[in-house]
């Protein structure tokens, strides 16, 4: 057993930020839909009575970069004086999570992407240093790389398992310019590095071979940015297979970056997946089937032994009613001290959304805010007549509250 030591708990405020709109969707701007933009300061006064000391805090690029080169910090830097007033509760910069200004043509798949955003990442370290310290680079790879490259649902609208592939290759090279850019800015800047957990079972065993491959694929960001993927490695033939050339792999190898903060996101709904002949032999995403604590400790531990850095469950809650929320919240602290106790190096935990969310069909299925509510929130959202959206404190919220206030839990 390791030696027990206590952990952060932190929370984060949904920041899906999709602004384009030229297929007729809508913007999927989550701060701007939950009126987060007009309540920021009260949500925020929320979150440091919840007793949290971390926050998972994203800034829209597209609405900072309003067009090349041209920086608007009018919104931001209010938050970022907040922040700075109370240092008692940490950010954790979302610096990329999903969107791109609107005038980036063709999305990520732009040639000139990777440079472009590692230029607003400096920009950003560059006004906020000595703010805070702790960076994502770039949320969820793996997810973006799914719903832009391969279902084809955001831009650039790509489909398919190569689309994925030429994806997750803009996506990583765009990381690790961005950590080289704030590590110039601020060189004992913090990297936590979140993806999407996944584990994957098969759907029988004429499958288990593809199972296989598949929970190597989930490393995919983490083993490109760390230059790992080489002649001999599992993921070698399949990268070549899927639009990386020689190149790219001995550009990875020169530019290689260290891991910080290895940040898990792990949803029991969504992160347990089933390899079957839907993926295997007709190119679907694979399909979600419910999971367990013990699923999130397996993951935890899988990248922990593999990668011998400290694990943030950087997301995690449940999508469903107040019970079950607090129900998973009790299975998320014991598991918690099971991986502590194993010796898994656990640096925090995230209770995320801190707020409800509308969910992602809200950009193109037409429905209301409260028919695309998701109930994931340890403050409930609640839609008046006048159209306000009130914050209401749930009993999830009590329960996180009440066991943050353990003060004397590690004696």
């Amino acid at each position: 057993m390791g030696k027990l030591h206590p952990w952060v708990w932190a929370v984060g405020i949904e920041n899906t930020f999709i602004g384009q709109t030229a297929r007729g969707e809508r913007v999927l701007d989550e701060f701007e839909i939950t009126q987060h933009y007009q309540f920021w300061e009260e949500d925020l006064d929320r979150v440091r009575a919840s007793g949290a000391t971390m926050i998972r805090y994203g800034v829209p690029w597209y609405r900072i970069e309003t067009s090349k080169g041209v920086f608007d910090w009018s919104w931001t830097d209010k938050v970022m004086a907040y922040f700075d007033r109370h240092r008692e509760l940490v950010p954790i910069i979302d610096l990329m999570h999903y969107g791109t200004p609107l005038w980036l043509k063709n999305e990520f798949m732009n040639a000139e992407y990777p440079q472009l955003v590692a230029r607003y990442a400096k920009a950003f370290a560059e006004r906020y240093k000595g703010i805070t310290s702790y960076y994502t680079p770039l949320n969820e790879p793996f997810v973006n790389a799914e719903w832009c490259g391969w279902s084809g649902t955001w831009p650039p609208y790509l489909t398919g398992l190569l689309g994925f592939g030429l994806l997750m290759n803009q996506l990583c090279k765009g990381i690790i310019l961005t950590v080289q850019h704030l590590k110039q800015v601020d060189p004992d800047a913090v990297m936590v590095h979140v993806e999407a957990s996944k584990k994957y079972i098969a759907a029988d065993e004429s499958y288990i071979e593809e199972t296989h491959l598949w929970n190597e694929i989930r490393f995919i960001m983490w083993e490109l940015i760390q230059g790992r993927i080489q002649q001999g490695h599992p993921l070698y033939t399949w990268v070549l297979d899927h639009h990386f050339s020689h190149h790219d792999l001995e550009w990875y190898a020169e530019n290689r970056i260290d891991l910080d903060i290895v940040g898990v996101n792990y949803y029991p709904q969504f992160s347990l997946n089933v390899i079957g002949k839907e993926t295997a032999e007709q190119g679907q995403i694979p399909r979600a089937v419910m999971g367990s604590a013990k699923d999130m400790i397996d993951i935890a531990r899988d990248l922990y032994q593999r990668y011998k850095k400290p694990i943030f469950i950087t997301e995690t809650s449940y999508n469903g009613s107040v019970e079950q929320r607090v129900s998973w919240l009790e299975e998320l602290i014991r598991a918690s001290w099971k991986m502590n106790e194993e010796g898994i190096e656990l640096y925090g935990v995230t209770w995320f959304p801190f707020l409800d969310m509308v969910d992602w069909p809200y950009r193109t299925n037409g429905l209301s805010f409260q028919e695309n509510l998701a109930t994931f929130g340890l403050y409930s959202l609640e839609e008046k007549p006048d159209g306000t959206i009130h914050r209401v404190k749930n009993a999830a919220g009590e329960r996180f509250e009440e066991e943050l206030r353990k003060k004397s839990v590690f004696i």
